[in-house]
């Protein structure tokens, strides 16, 4: 994005402006947003005889979400400038256009309702032996996800998204802000529900030990389509550790961090469509070790090592400006159905570069055994990256990219190319057999307008109207998606005192396999619009509105999902 994420973090927890690394709010969060997956993976037609054959990235006995909550971990107490008139003209820009946007959706997606269609499930072993529950038609399948496609939930407090640049990292000044704690500020402008722990929670701190956690809930109901009146109840409680051993034991760069997560996706409030209107829903539940790597910076800041237990949602395939939206194309394209991500981090290595101050480059490898031989490497440890007797496959990505702090009228600009491959054994859609599969994706986005006061080497201030574009294509013989197309905008600083609300809205458009086989529809259509409300700076609800055109390609009616988010930081 162009800010040092190290900056960011710094000033916000000394100054308390706004949590850039949590994605919920949008804009605010940074780098791996986004978050954050179950979207990619519904199979659609005769799943059954797919699972079975051990086609496609894995149906087995694996969970499927992704996310990106809320950093409700920040208030702004700096001074804001009054801008009025320009949050009104700004907030008229995303909301006038929705219509606009409803249209070219109605138009893309060809949105054919379709008489809905039954639920057949059965289980049955593959060749292996493994019990795999295969879906006779599409209600269940959009149920389903490749096992790693999910999202990372860097959104929440605490969670480190990989840096884009070299981002130095400040010393923060000495008392710059009060203690939260009672006698020293209201517990409505805590930016953690918890406080200060009578002021050992900064001591702490200090001493270079940094303990962030969150819980985040919603419910959701499926207002129109195949499946109305279904409803649902979702949670996920995130507690993370992060060690900073410059300041513990004297070694400049390195960085230990350990995230602990539990999570019940909730059943029900299925819509029919391919893809997931909540981040955060899940198969069953869980409880892991999600995270724990070490990090090093080497060279003056000019390369960094991460290895150890990774969410690569946090370092490839993320978008800051979109990491308000809880639909799972929005943390990353659906296209790169192998991503270990939220729920299944895998073990890896990843190195990053930055040749300059605005260019990076990063490449990860990591354990690939969830895509192909359906092993959750969310509650598992390094086993099968070494390559034991369960799995020998591997999923490799590197992604380049650029990010200007000013480039005429527009500020914080990034763009990004990646491409990945997985080792695996895949069966394509006609019977043959894939000896690997990859594919590539793009982003970009950008601040279009910032109110008067807003810096863009102040990385914690990201008010503004922001714009982004994604880009993914895989092989198409293995891939249920062929192609995703999406775009969206994002509003941090709705209106004159509610510098910290966010809004936005976004179109993602999923063009399905049509190789020899696949029995696909032609696309589906997702269109999400949402607004934070920060109650406190620890607390934030998130009304959302998600409509579906053409689900799975036709295979159910077009659909009209509510969710109500609540998020709160402690």
């Amino acid at each position: 994005m162009g800010e040092a994420f190290e900056n960011e973090e710094v000033k916000r927890e000394y100054h308390g402006d706004a949590g850039e690394e949590n994605r919920e709010h949008g804009p605010i969060g940074d780098g791996r947003e986004h978050g954050s997956g179950e979207q990619q993976g519904n199979w659609l037609l005769n799943l059954d005889a797919h699972c079975r054959a051990g086609r496609h990235p894995v149906r087995r006995e694996v969970m499927k979400p992704r996310v990106s909550f809320a950093d409700p971990s920040a208030a702004a107490s700096v001074a804001r400038v009054p801008e009025a008139t320009m949050h009104h003209q700004a907030v008229r820009v995303i909301f006038t256009s929705f219509h606009t946007a409803v249209a070219v959706a109605l138009s893309v997606a060809d949105c054919a309702s379709a008489a809905s269609v039954s639920i057949t499930e059965s289980t049955v072993p593959d060749d292996d032996g493994v019990m795999v529950t295969g879906v006779a038609d599409i209600t269940d399948a959009a149920e389903l996800v490749h096992a790693a496609a999910v999202g990372l939930p860097p959104v929440l407090p605490g969670q480190k998204a990989g840096a884009r640049d070299r981002g130095i990292p400040t010393v923060p000044e000495a008392g710059a802000s009060a203690r939260e704690w009672f006698d020293q500020q209201p517990w409505t402008a805590w930016t953690r529900a918890t406080g200060d722990w009578a002021g050992m929670r900064t001591s702490i701190e200090e001493a270079g030990v940094k303990f962030s956690g969150s819980a985040v809930t919603e419910g959701s109901r499926v207002l129109r389509g195949s499946t109305a009146s279904n409803s649902a109840l979702r949670f996920l409680v995130d507690l993370n550790l992060a060690l900073d051993l410059e300041m513990l034991a004297g070694l400049a760069g390195a960085t230990v961090f350990l995230d602990f997560q539990t999570a019940n996706g909730g059943d029900g409030a299925n819509n029919g469509g391919f893809q997931t209107y909540s981040n955060i829903k899940i198969d069953g539940s869980i409880t892991q070790i999600s995270q724990l790597w070490y990090e090093q910076w080497f060279a003056s800041r000019g390369l960094r090592l991460k290895a150890g237990k990774v969410d690569a949602n946090s370092e490839f395939g993320a978008i800051a400006a979109a990491g308000g939206f809880i639909n799972a194309s929005a943390g990353f394209s659906p296209a790169i159905f192998a991503l270990p991500t939220y729920p299944n981090p895998a073990t890896s290595v990843n190195l990053f570069g930055y040749p300059t101050e605005s260019v990076y480059i990063g490449a990860g490898i990591y354990d690939g055994a969830s895509a192909v031989d359906g092993i959750p490497t969310g509650s598992r440890g390094p086993a099968t990256f070494l390559s034991d007797d369960q799995s020998d496959d591997w999923f490799m990505i590197g992604e380049a990219g650029i990010t200007l702090p000013e480039a005429g009228p527009l500020s914080s600009v990034r763009g990004a190319v990646g491409a990945w491959w997985h080792t695996g054994q895949f069966e394509t859609f006609d019977g043959a057999t894939a000896n690997g599969t990859g594919g590539f994706y793009a982003l970009a986005e950008a601040r279009l307008w910032k109110p008067d006061g807003v810096k863009c080497e102040n990385g914690c201030d990201r008010r503004g109207l922001w714009m982004f574009g994604q880009l993914g294509f895989a092989n198409a013989d293995v891939s249920t998606v062929a192609g995703q197309y999406a775009i969206g905008s994002s509003i941090v600083g709705t209106f004159a005192g509610r510098d910290d609300d966010t809004a936005g809205i976004y179109l993602s458009i999923v063009d399905f396999s049509n190789a020899p086989g696949a029995g696909f529809g032609s696309n589906e259509c997702a269109l999400e619009i949402y607004y934070d409300f920060v109650v406190t700076p620890s607390l934030h609800i998130k009304p959302d509105l998600q409509w579906f055109g053409n689900p799975s390609g036709g295979q159910s009616d077009n659909s009209l999902v509510a969710t109500m988010r609540c998020t709160i930081s402690f």
